[in-house]
């Protein structure tokens, strides 16, 4: 086994060398790409070309050492690939490959939420008592060709549709920074494709880093959430501290994978985001709300984001979107019908902190609604937060945790008065893995629901409580 690695690992150089050679027919010499010394293996050394005329003849220097001696083949104790009544891919350990610069590179990752729910609402809905795969996703993520072009695909399978699986995320990134300007990795990148629309610190987090089952019916209430996109984002740490920022021109506000073209039923109006956030205190690490490395120092994560729409009557997958306070109704259904569109601009802050196991998140949204063409109406205004407390008890282990969720406004009564709908819940978890494996249990009190999400079990209206407990792997 190690011998025909080891053949295969010096031919494989061979060609390597054979084609930088190719490549460069116009220079004196060229450099072979370094091996990973992660893998244990040495680093190629300069490639001389002996034969300018020929560049096709250029082989390794004489001097590099390519002794067999001198390759370490421990890491092949550590990964096996084969056939064992199934094909197989093992590894004793959690490798740092240090792959993220490769040109080829492919990444798989999945993860899944198993939940049971119990709902006792004063609603016209039926009481739940259900398990339910809320989300069971799979991700392809890595480059090719060069390691600037990128890509990210995201499947999603969930029990509240059935046995359908969906293109949930897909989207092509590229560093256009780093590949034409020189600029470090990261700096200035081109994203196009169908991925969440930056605006809110609530959808850019992973469904996976939630301390509570789900997010907050403010959350829901003022989300955008995803659409097919184009966008520039980028980083920064040339200012005193580290700033993150995206921007977006999309087909509309809650439109994710809604059919385009001349059969669908969205209007000709863009609609376009951004979000910036920045770091100003202490070391953030991992976008985890829970603070599993009990900072003994401050650290802090603030952000901004806005998003703004036009939309018209006949776009009907926008135009029946947008709902009101405190009803939930869809704001098309209280409109005259001689309204022919509106425009929407939404605003959100946020500032979340972790400190010795303690953490705290706090978001604030605004909405306008103005510019209601073919009725009489004045500009509609809706605001709302959501502010979380957590604490480990056990560090890294057992965590309880708080939320307050909170929209009022005057869209549902057309600007005669301000309604409001409330969300008050506790939840407790218990991390085996940090958040690659947890179980969360939660408990929330509904005063009202502006929402209609399937997600969280919420229908508009609802009053009452809602029990959940939720297992959640992921890899």
């Amino acid at each position: 086994m190690r011998f025909l690695a080891a053949i295969t690992i010096h031919i494989a150089l061979g060609l390597f060398v054979q084609q930088s050679g190719a490549q460069s027919s116009n220079a004196q010499s060229s450099n072979a790409t370094a091996i990973d010394p992660s893998l244990g293996l040495i680093e190629a050394k300069p490639v001389s070309c002996r034969c300018e005329s020929d560049p096709c003849r250029c082989g390794v220097d004489a001097s590099v050492p390519f002794a067999m001696d001198q390759i370490d083949f421990s890491w092949l104790d550590r990964v096996k690939v084969g056939y064992d009544r199934g094909f197989v891919i093992a590894s004793e350990s959690d490798l740092d490959l240090n792959t993220a610069r490769y040109p080829y590179r492919l990444k798989i990752n999945g993860w899944g939420q198993l939940r049971h729910t119990i709902t006792n609402l004063s609603s016209a809905d039926r009481d739940l008592n259900q398990l339910q795969l809320k989300r069971g996703r799979l991700v392809f993520s890595g480059s090719a060709f060069n390691p600037n072009f990128s890509y990210f695909v995201q499947l999603d399978a969930r029990s509240t549709s059935g046995d359908d699986v969906r293109l949930l995320d897909y989207y092509l990134d590229y560093d256009i920074g780093n590949d034409q300007f020189g600029f470090k990795p990261g700096t200035l990148a081109f994203r196009a494709g169908k991925y969440k629309v930056p605006f809110t610190l609530s959808r850019w987090l992973s469904g996976r880093n939630f301390e509570f089952a789900d997010r907050s019916v403010a959350s829901l209430f003022f989300d955008v959430n995803r659409s097919f996109a184009w966008g520039l984002h980028g980083k920064s740490d040339r200012f005193e501290m580290p700033i993150v920022w995206d921007l977006a021109l999309f087909n509309g506000l809650v439109t994710g994978g809604a059919e385009t073209g001349s059969s669908g039923t969205l209007d000709d109006n863009f609609a376009y985001s951004g979000r910036v956030r920045a770091y100003p205190i202490g070391e953030w690490g991992d976008d985890n709300l829970a603070d599993f490395e009990c900072h003994d120092r401050l650290a802090a994560r603030v952000g901004a984001g806005f998003a703004a729409s036009t939309i018209e009557r006949f776009g009907t997958t926008e135009f029946n979107r947008l709902r009101v306070v405190d009803s939930g109704e869809t704001f098309s259904d209280l409109l005259p019908a001689t309204a022919s569109g509106y425009d929407v601009s939404l605003y959100a802050v946020d500032a979340s902190m972790k400190y010795r196991g303690w953490s705290s998140s706090f978001e604030y949204y605004f909405r306008t609604i103005g510019d209601i063409r073919g009725a009489a109406i004045p500009e509609l205004f809706d605001h709302g937060f959501w502010f979380q407390l957590g604490k480990f008890v056990v560090p890294g282990k057992l965590e309880f945790v708080t939320r307050w969720s909170r929209v009022q406004g005057d869209s549902g009564t057309l600007g005669s008065n301000d309604q409001s709908a409330e969300e008050i819940a506790a939840a407790v978890a218990w991390y085996f893995r940090q958040n690659q494996a947890k179980l969360v249990i939660d408990m929330t009190y509904l005063d009202g629901a502006p929402i209609n999400a399937a997600s969280l079990d919420i229908t508009r209206g609802n009053r009452g409580w809602l029990f959940r407990s939720q297992i959640q792997f992921s890899f």
